[in-house]
């Protein structure tokens, strides 16, 4: 299931090596179902542009990745305390 790639997300984003860490991130990406590999593209694509207008918006990285992260990255058991 889709759910069960959630911890292989997280072991990836854990690795010290960034290089290795990357590499791992776009194998898991890629390995996505296509709808969600599309989706997920077409949401990067949208958030960078706003990203990109962060003087006018106030949205960096940062601001995006707390108000979009939760709903983008949660356990399967959708228990928001482990986050």
């Amino acid at each position: 299931a889709f759910t069960d790639k959630y911890a292989d997300f997280i072991d990836a984003n854990r690795k010290e090596d960034p290089v290795e860490r990357l590499k791992t991130l776009k194998r898991l990406i890629h390995d996505l179902p296509e709808h969600h590999y599309e989706t997920l593209k077409f949401l990067s694509a949208h958030l960078k542009t706003v990203a990109e207008n962060s003087e006018k918006n106030k949205m960096e990285p940062r601001n995006l990745a707390i108000v979009f992260g939760p709903t983008l990255v949660r356990t399967s058991d959708d228990n928001m305390t482990h986050m």
